[in-house]
C-alpha cells in the first residue's frame, strides 16, 4: 500500500520532479532561467534557457520577469507589470516580494510560475529555498527543488494512502491506515503529520502521541529524505521518560516513511537543525524502525 501513490502521479508531476532535480545545480556552462514551455503536452511543462547576467537574486528575477527570449516558444513567467518589490536571504531561504499583477495567476499556472522562480534562484550559492510573497498578501510557503514530489499538477484531488502510528494501551505502537484526498496545493507529508498531531480515530485502542499544539510549518523532499519543519512544542513538551521519547520519534518517522518516496526523515524545529531529542540523535536523517 505504501507504494501505490506512485501510480497516481500525473505525467506533469513526473516532469516537474525531473525539472526540480536539475534545478538544484548550475546548468552546464552557467546558470539558467526557467519558464513555462508554452507547449500543449504536459511532458514538457518547464524549459530552461541560458542566463549570462549577474549572478544575484535581483538580476535573475529581473530577467525572469522580462520574459523569455523572443525567438522561443516559451511563455512569460508572469503577467505584464509584475515587478520585484523587495528581496532578502535568511537561513538559506530567499524571500522575493512581487507586485500585485502576480496574484492574477492561479491553479497550475501559479504552480508553474512559482517553481520557475524556485528552480532559477536555488541555483545561486547560499539559497536552498524560495518564499514568494505578493504585495498585500501573507507570506507564502517555502519552495525547494525537491518539494514538487509532494504536489500534484492536477485539478482533481489525488488519493494518498498512509499509515499513522500511535501508542497502544498495552504498550508499543499500533497503527491506522488512512487515505488522504489532497489537491495540488496540499503536501501529503504535511497533511499526514498534521493528522498524526490530531490523534487517532480509534480512541479506545490508540492514544495521541504528539503535542496537541504542535504546528507543522513545512515539509519537503530531497533524494528520498523528507525534511519536516515543526514548531518548538516538540521540544518544549518532551516526554519525561526515554521510552516515551523513543515512541514519539519512532511514530513520527515511521508515519512519514509510509508515504511513497520517503526513505528517511530529517526533523527541524523552527527551521533549525536539532542535535538531540533527549538521548536520541537527530543530527542526521532517521530511518524507519522497520529498517
Amino acid at each position: 500500500m505504501r507504494k501505490r501513490i506512485a501510480a497516481l502521479l500525473s505525467a506533469a508531476l513526473l516532469l516537474l520532479l525531473a525539472a526540480c532535480g536539475q534545478g538544484q545545480t548550475e546548468a552546464e556552462g552557467g546558470l539558467s532561467l526557467w519558464f513555462p514551455s508554452g507547449r500543449d503536452d504536459l511532458s514538457s511543462a518547464l524549459t530552461e534557457t541560458d542566463f549570462e547576467g549577474e549572478e544575484t537574486v535581483p538580476a535573475m528575477m529581473d530577467a525572469l520577469l522580462a520574459g523569455p527570449p523572443a525567438d522561443t516558444e516559451l511563455r512569460p513567467l508572469a503577467p505584464a507589470g509584475t515587478a520585484l518589490l523587495d528581496w532578502s536571504v535568511e537561513d538559506r531561504v530567499a524571500r522575493v516580494e512581487l507586485s500585485t499583477p502576480y496574484a492574477v495567476l492561479s491553479g497550475v499556472d501559479r504552480s508553474l510560475a512559482d517553481y520557475c522562480v524556485a528552480l532559477t534562484l536555488t541555483q545561486l550559492s547560499g539559497i536552498d529555498g524560495v518564499r514568494i510573497t505578493v504585495e498585500g498578501q501573507t507570506q507564502g510557503r517555502v519552495l525547494r527543488a525537491g518539494d514538487v514530489v509532494f504536489s500534484g499538477a492536477e485539478e482533481e484531488p489525488v488519493e494518498v494512502p498512509a499509515t499513522l502510528y500511535f501508542p497502544m494501551a498495552s504498550g508499543g505502537l499500533g497503527y491506522e491506515v488512512r487515505t488522504f484526498r489532497l489537491t495540488e496545493d496540499e503536501a501529503p507529508a504535511k497533511a499526514v503529520l498534521e493528522a498524526l498531531v490530531a490523534g487517532p480515530e480509534n480512541g479506545e485502542a490508540l492514544t495521541p502521541i504528539l503535542p496537541p499544539d504542535l504546528t507543522v510549518h513545512a515539509a519537503w523532499m530531497d533524494s528520498g529524505v523528507c525534511s519536516v519543519n515543526v514548531s518548538s512544542a516538540l521540544l518544549d513538551e518532551m516526554p519525561e521518560t526515554a521510552e516515551e521519547r523513543e515512541l514519539v520519534i519512532e511514530s513520527l518517522v515511521d508515519t512519514l516513511c509510509s508515504l511513497d518516496a520517503v526513505e528517511q526523515v530529517q526533523i527541524l524545529v523552527e527551521g533549525e537543525n536539532v542535535s538531540r531529542y533527549g538521548e536520541i540523535d537527530l543530527s542526521g536523517p532517521l530511518l524507519p524502525e522497520a529498517q
